[in-house]
């Protein structure tokens, strides 16, 4: 049997919704495809730069306990000020007396999924499971198996969210290998609008597998800012797949700011499914040591006149490791597409490595479509140039490393977002780069 996959059947039984017909048959509909499958493997398309092994050599098992823990103190102070519905999982369960979900507009429902599976199944059945292609993604077929908890969001038609969703989710492992498999459901009815920001911290030491599936369904000319900051500690395995579907004239912005785990990959599928779809992705990614930060992406035009843009910048140190995967597939009747897609990297040591695949399959005739990559160290000739001016060796480092993020960074609409992510670069560049520089007597 697949690993983790006899944790999924016996668990099934006892979680909230087992019982119903079609909630049971998703669930043995992921098991299948998981059984399947199995774990990833470099054979993959999508998984051929990205080693799962780590998940073989620990026995992970499902947090079965929630330790009473407060909301600790967040690392984007801006962020943390904002006026925002919270919404906090702890190892995968959500924790009510946490969470900030006073004065809701009517018309908007922001809820456990464990809740609403147990007290308004019908309410879910026709969005939970209808994206993310479970032969496709094995992590959410194995999500899907374990389907018990997360978040979801209902936004009626016309309803502009009057402050962000802010969705902290917290590992704190004992000292067992934990595994936690949260699935998030977010549904936006026509013109509605939101902001979604995703906070994922590790509050205790030991081993974490944090596998997220989320889902979210646009409905015609809805809007949703989505942004994520990865940081959980270098002891966890963090997984994370986000399906999107996009219909006529909707806009989904996303910025994935990665920098925590020993492992950390983000997957975004998206399908502008309608006309005049705008579709924005973007993220930055700092990688240190030995860890592997993935980031792959897939964006299907099937309609015609719509937009997708794509910028990934990572920095990489010591012996780190990065992967961009991201393809466009334009449908045939997807004419006049324009999609654009580029992945940049700095290697800041030579045995840093970065592995960038974009591609294009294009079978429309009228579409204006790009892609690039590059990678490389620090220009020497604007590094000359700040130096001859006085400028320390090290400072001069980190002020053409803080420009060549800067630039993606500043493109996040929701200033407090952006100044927490700036201010995160610079702590990392201070923690890695500087220290390295004092270290060699520079």
């Amino acid at each position: 049997m697949q690993p983790y996959l006899a944790q999924a059947l016996d668990a099934s039984s006892t979680f909230a919704g087992a019982g119903v017909g079609w909630i049971d048959a998703l669930r043995r509909a992921g098991a299948d495809a998981y059984g399947e499958h199995g774990l990833p493997r470099r054979r993959d398309e999508y998984w051929r730069y990205t080693n799962l092994n780590a998940l073989l050599d620990e026995s992970f098992k499902l947090s079965e306990t929630v330790p009473a823990i407060g909301l600790p103190t967040l690392p984007h102070p801006s962020v943390a000020g904002l006026a925002t519905y919270r919404v906090v999982l702890v190892n995968g369960r959500v924790q009510p007396k946490l969470c900030a979900l006073d004065g809701m507009p009517d018309g908007v429902l922001i809820s456990g999924l464990e809740d609403l599976l147990a007290a308004a199944p019908d309410r879910l059945e026709p969005y939970l499971g209808q994206i993310a292609p479970l032969e496709d993604m094995p992590m959410a077929a194995l999500n899907t198996a374990f389907l018990q908890d997360g978040m979801a969001i209902f936004i009626g038609e016309n309803i502009v969210l009057d402050k962000p969703v802010h969705l902290i989710s917290i590992t704190a492992p004992g000292e067992g290998a934990m595994m936690v498999q949260p699935r998030h459901i977010v549904v936006l009815g026509p013109k509605a609008e939101a902001t979604l920001i995703e906070t994922h911290i590790t509050a205790t030491g030991g081993s974490s597998f944090n596998n997220i599936v989320t889902e979210l369904q646009l409905a015609e000319g809805a809007k949703l800012n989505h942004f994520v900051f990865q940081e959980e500690a270098d002891t966890s395995v963090h997984l994370s797949g986000t399906a999107v579907s996009l219909a006529a004239g909707s806009f989904y912005d996303s910025f994935v700011l990665q920098s925590g785990a020993a492992i950390g990959r983000s997957e975004i599928r998206a399908y502008l499914n309608g006309p005049g779809v705008d579709c924005r992705l973007d993220g930055v990614y700092l990688g240190t040591g030995k860890q592997v930060v993935d980031n792959t992406t897939y964006v299907e035009h099937a309609a015609p006149e719509c937009r997708s843009r794509q910028v990934y910048k990572g920095v990489l140190d010591g012996q780190a490791r990065g992967v961009f995967q991201g393809k466009v597939h334009v449908m045939r009747d997807a004419q006049k597409t324009d999609g654009h897609q580029l992945s940049r990297a700095l290697l800041l040591s030579p045995r840093a490595e970065i592995d960038a695949r974009p591609e294009l399959e294009i079978y429309a005739d009228d579409v204006k479509c790009s892609h690039g990559a590059t990678a490389g160290e620090l220009d020497e000739d604007s590094l000359f140039y700040l130096l001859s001016r006085g400028i320390p060796r090290t400072t001069a480092r980190r002020m053409l490393i803080e420009a060549f993020l800067s630039e993606a960074i500043a493109e996040i609409p929701l200033l407090a977002v952006a100044e927490d992510f700036s201010t995160h670069v610079r702590q990392w560049l201070t923690g890695h780069i500087d220290q390295q520089a004092d270290g060699a007597g520079t």
